[in-house]
C-alpha cells in the first residue's frame, strides 16, 4: 500500500485520522489496506501480525494505530500490543496511560485482564509497555510472552505488534516466532535500498513470512515519474524484496 504525502497528511504524520465520520480522501490507503488484511486472514491463520521497519521514523506506529481503528469499524476485535520497549508510541496515539503493561505482566504477575487497556475507538484494545524494561530479550523469550500471544489469540480477532526497526534493534527475531507474520514499512525518500534489502534479508533469515510491504510518506510532488495516476498499491509476499 502506497500512502501518499500531501500538505493535509504530513500534519497527520503521528496521529490517528482514521475513524467515524473521518474524510474517504485522507483514509483511503486505510482502508484498502485493510481490505488487504482481512482478505489475507479469510482462514484465520494471518491473526497476528508484526509491523516493522528497517530503521525508527517510518511510521510504522502511524500506520498500526490508523489500521487497528479501520479494522475496528469492521466489527473485528482488535488489540494493539506495544513490543518497541526503546521506543513506546502508541499510548500516545491512544491518549492512554503507559504504566500497567507487559513489564508488570511478566515481571509481577499481573492479570492480562488488568493490563488491557480500552481506547475510545470501537473494537480497539491496547497493552503498553508499562515500566521500563532494561533486557527485552528476556522478556521474549519467556513463557509468559508466549502465553500472552496465545491468550490474545482466543480474544481477539487481530493482534497488531509495534516492533522495534529490525535494523537497530534485535528483538524482532524472538517475535517473529510468535507472530503469523510481517508488514513492512518503508518511508518514501527516506529508507535506502540498502536498509530495505538488508532488513529483509535478516526477517527472511529468520523464515519469517512477509506479508506485504507499506510505502509510507509518498510525495508525489518531488517523484518525477509521477504521471497523475493512481498511487495506490500493495506488495506481496517475495515480490516486497527489491531487486538486488
Amino acid at each position: 500500500m502506497i500512502f501518499s504525502k500531501s500538505k493535509k497528511s504530513s500534519e497527520e504524520i503521528g496521529k490517528i485520522i482514521v475513524g467515524e465520520g473521518a474524510s474517504l480522501k485522507y483514509t483511503e490507503g486505510y482502508n484498502r489496506l485493510k481490505d488487504n488484511i482481512l482478505y489475507m486472514n479469510a482462514d484465520g491463520n494471518k491473526k497476528v501480525i508484526q509491523i516493522e521497519s528497517a530503521v525508527k521514523g517510518e511510521g510504522k506506529t502511524t500506520v498500526l494505530c490508523n489500521l487497528a481503528v479501520s479494522l475496528g469499524l469492521t466489527d473485528k476485535k482488535v488489540i494493539v500490543v506495544d513490543l518497541d520497549f526503546h521506543r513506546p508510541r502508541t499510548h500516545r496515539m491512544f491518549k492512554v496511560e503507559k504504566e500497567n503493561g507487559i513489564a508488570e505482566y511478566i515481571l509481577k504477575d499481573e492479570k492480562l485482564d488488568n493490563i488491557i487497556k480500552k481506547t475510545s475507538y470501537n473494537n480497539v484494545d491496547i497493552i503498553t509497555r508499562g515500566a521500563e524494561i532494561y533486557n527485552s530479550s528476556l522478556v521474549f523469550v519467556s513463557d509468559k510472552f508466549k502465553k500472552l500471544i496465545n491468550e490474545l489469540r482466543n480474544k481477539y480477532d487481530y493482534i497488531l505488534l509495534d516492533c522495534p526497526p529490525v535494523l537497530q534493534i534485535s528483538d524482532y527475531i524472538h517475535i517473529s516466532k510468535v507472530s503469523d507474520g510481517v508488514l513492512f514499512m518503508v518511508a518514501y525518500a527516506s529508507t535506502t535500498k540498502a536498509q530495505v534489502s538488508e532488513a529483509i534479508k535478516e526477517l527472511k533469515k529468520n523464515n519469517t513470512e512477509i506479508l506485504g510491504t507499506v510505502f509510507t510518506k509518498y510525495d508525489r510532488k518531488k517523484d518525477k515519474n509521477y504521471d497523475g495516476g493512481n498511487y495506490y498499491g500493495y506488495i506481496y509476499g517475495d515480490e516486497a524484496t527489491p531487486n538486488e
